[in-house]
């Protein structure tokens, strides 16, 4: 199948395409090629399509030659860019527009379609292509703020691709034919990463991942391990939430497997639905390694510390490690020390142990969990014949430790879970409630495609649901909640969720079936236990009650289930940040209004997104 309905250039379009020869053309490549269902509105909008480019687009000898696509298909969600025209160096994203007014729907739309082509389609990357989007409203100049994109309308458009093109070159036929036919990889969930991976061998397949920090920090470690020299090594890998810490780690355990006949590497995590996830995903999709076999349970792993059996594992990487339970059996006092004494014992049977602990920070959840990296540091301070490997941030906590070392390569801060846009500044504005910031940050990421729902009535649960499964088919979403309510699976649950709600406890075991199937049906979310490690493409995150504004500030609801955590509100904080950062292409937030306390906190997030589109 072709992936564009037409490719031409701006000479022949305007010599030779009428406006119903035009419509015919898409209209028979969305119903027949796509297997699209094809509306009359959509008839309409490619009629207004061909009449507004026949009449506004530049004619004359220099720019004839430039080409031109029409209905370029987005194989990641099945969505079409209307027209794209194409340069040497430049992709110009045209999506039009009848509507008198500039909603924000639009302009995420428009923007995604342009980073998706970005980074994501491989001709773009590799050339080192431009990708530059334009929304075209048709009837005149549209109302609203027209300063997160460019606006073109009659009076600019034909202005505007001139001096678009002015100093570009055209494609050669050739060229264009081999970009529209290039492959196209798109950004895959953490689970189909780990499949691909462990099934083919490779990190995805996208320039600035395969190119980029991930690569050299996965160089990094893999010199290290190499190293001979080194017996006795530690790694710490940080990163923003989504910068793919998981993935690194992933790599390193399938680079390195089965490489000798007596030690395998080995991924743990204290994750324990993120591993059922994971071993479930490679498992049933039957790849060449057993899950169980390289992905593993900490607290299965660490009972080793003690007794005299010693794990066939010399590269052990430990995922959320800035997570390590601040307690232990004696003689150890934490999982640090635990982990410690068996990279100790593997070294001594096998002659060579790395370490490679995956930081993320920020992100303590649970009592025994919030002594955080000052642990590590304090476990490693006379260890003197293990080798330290840290990001710079590191050290001052680290600064005690013996043959410490300070690694530019060791530090993720780039996040590609959400297509590359970063939410981490918006997240960690909205919990500074910082409404400026706040707003800058979310107009930054709505240029770039990424989009912000919030509602109050629990009929929109349902139709957020409805929504992902019409506008991006096959992708994951569901509800997503903090587990710090008072009676949460009872009164409140019902009330704020339904009556088919059944709660957010979800057994490990069960993790994996509500990722792949439970979580569209509302019948249960899924607490931060669950998700952190994981992501949804468009999650339902629901505010509760037991963290909301009020007269401008924070406020954490106590209850009888939080004893025992020496800093419930850091705690709560971090909860949400989970939760707030678990989307990979929007996100939608849901406060109920049973829960009147929730009032102000939603007037604060109207003010900060400045509303004016429904779901």
């Amino acid at each position: 199948m072709s992936n564009a309905a037409i490719t031409t250039t701006i000479g022949e379009f305007l010599n030779r395409y009428s406006v119903d020869r035009f419509v015919k053309e898409c209209h028979k490549y969305v119903q027949k090629d796509c297997a699209f269902i094809v509306k009359d509105s959509h008839d309409n909008s490619w009629k207004n399509c061909g009449k507004f480019l026949n009449k506004y687009l530049p004619s004359g000898s220099k720019y004839k030659d430039f080409h031109l696509i029409f209905e370029f298909l987005m194989p990641e969600s099945m969505k079409r860019a209307d027209a794209i025209i194409l340069t040497k160096k430049k992709v110009i994203v045209l999506v039009f527009n009848q509507k008198k007014e500039i909603k924000k729907n639009d302009i995420a739309q428009t923007a995604g379609y342009s980073r998706s082509i970005a980074h994501f389609h491989f001709a773009t990357e590799e050339n080192d292509m431009q990708s530059i989007p334009y929304m075209v409203y048709t009837p005149g100049k549209p109302k609203g703020r027209a300063n997160i994109l460019t606006i073109l309308h009659p009076a600019n458009f034909t202005a505007k691709i001139k001096e678009i093109l002015e100093n570009e070159e055209p494609m050669t036929k050739e060229e264009c034919l081999e970009w529209v036919n290039a492959p196209y990889h798109p950004l895959e969930s953490l689970a189909e990463s780990t499949l691909q991976l462990f099934r083919d061998g490779n990190l995805p397949n996208i320039k600035s991942i395969r190119d980029g920090d991930i690569q050299d920090t996965v160089n990094f470690i893999n010199q290290k391990i190499e190293d001979k020299k080194l017996a006795k090594s530690i790694i710490f890998v940080a990163g923003v939430p989504g910068a793919g810490k998981t993935l690194v780690g992933l790599k390193i355990v399938y680079d390195h497997g089965k490489s000798s006949k007596q030690t395998n590497p080995i991924y743990l995590s204290g994750n324990d639905p993120l591993i059922n996830i994971l071993q479930n995903t490679l498992s049933r999709n039957k790849t060449d390694r057993d899950g169980e076999s390289y992905i593993q349970a900490m607290k299965k792993f660490k009972r080793l510390a003690y007794g005299d059996a010693v794990p066939m594992n010399n590269i052990i990487v430990f995922d959320e490690a800035q997570r390590a339970w601040d307690i232990g059996k004696a003689p150890y006092k934490n999982e640090a020390e635990q982990l410690l004494a068996i990279g100790n014992k593997v070294q001594h049977k096998y002659g060579k142990v790395t370490i490679v602990c995956l930081i993320g920070e920020g992100q303590a959840i649970h009592l025994r969990e919030e002594t955080g990296m000052p642990m590590w540091g304090k476990a490693l301070e006379q260890k003197k014949d293990w080798n330290v490997f840290i990001p710079d941030q590191y050290a001052k906590i680290f600064s005690k430790v013996p043959h410490c070392h300070n690694v530019h390569e060791l530090m993720l801060d780039t996040s590609i879970r959400n297509d590359f846009i970063n939410v981490n500044p918006w997240v960690e504005a909205i919990l500074d409630l910082d409404l400026s910031k706040a707003k800058a940050a979310y107009q930054e990421m709505l240029s770039q495609g990424f989009k912000c729902w919030i509602f109050r009535n629990k009929e929109n649960l349902s139709k957020s649901i409805k929504y992902v499964e019409e506008q991006f088919p096959g992708s994951h979403t569901g509800l997503i909640v903090s587990s710090h309510l008072n009676n949460p699976d009872g009164k409140y649950g019902k009330t704020f969720f339904g009556s088919q709600y059944k709660g957010s406890y979800i057994r490990a075991e069960d993790a994996y079936w509500w990722y792949r199937e439970e979580s569209r049906t509302l019948r249960r979310a899924a607490s931060e236990f669950l998700i952190q490690g994981l992501e949804l493409d468009i999650p339902i995150v629901g505010f509760i009650g037991d963290y909301f504004i009020k007269d401008g500030k924070w406020v954490v609801k106590k209850n009888a289930k939080d004893p025992g955590l020496k800093d419930l509100e850091a705690v709560i904080k971090n909860v949400y940040r989970v939760l707030m950062t678990r989307s990979r292409k929007g996100i939608f937030i849901y406060f109920p209004r049973a829960a009147k306390q929730l009032d102000e906190t939603y007037d604060w997030f109207s003010q900060m997104l400045n509303i004016n589109d429904e779901i």
